[in-house]
């Protein structure tokens, strides 16, 4: 699979994850419906944003019969750690200690999360 540094709109993240979360190669159909049920999105809206996923090499498709099958040409965990590197980078200047102190300032890590992350980092 190749790995991907462009950042994907919301709209095609959300097609990606719903491909990456499916036993792939998944056929067209599976998707739109998904993303139907998901996002009230339209069969076209889906079609749209497959296309351009193909076209930013994300996804590689391959015809069987009438259908197509999509499979992703990117891992999810290689573009889940580049977008938190993209982010500590942006937001944070790379400071792993800042990215922490604004967690911990804004009350959104709990003692349990702290104590995960440590164990987390020592390898445990």
């Amino acid at each position: 699979m190749k790995e991907k540094s462009n950042r994907l709109p919301d709209s095609e993240l959300a097609v990606m994850q719903v491909i990456w979360d499916l036993e792939t190669p998944v056929g067209s159909g599976a998707i739109v419906a998904k993303m139907e049920e998901e996002k009230g999105w339209s069969r076209s809206t889906t079609q749209v944003l497959l296309n351009r996923l193909e076209e930013k090499e994300f996804l590689v498709s391959e015809k069987n019969g009438r259908l197509k099958l999509y499979t992703p040409a990117v891992k999810k965990d290689d573009y889940v750690s580049n977008e938190t590197k993209n982010f500590l980078e942006h937001f944070y200047q790379n400071s792993y200690q800042g990215l922490i102190a604004s967690l911990v300032k804004d009350e959104k890590i709990t003692e349990d999360d702290i104590d995960e992350i440590v164990s987390i980092i020592k390898g445990k």
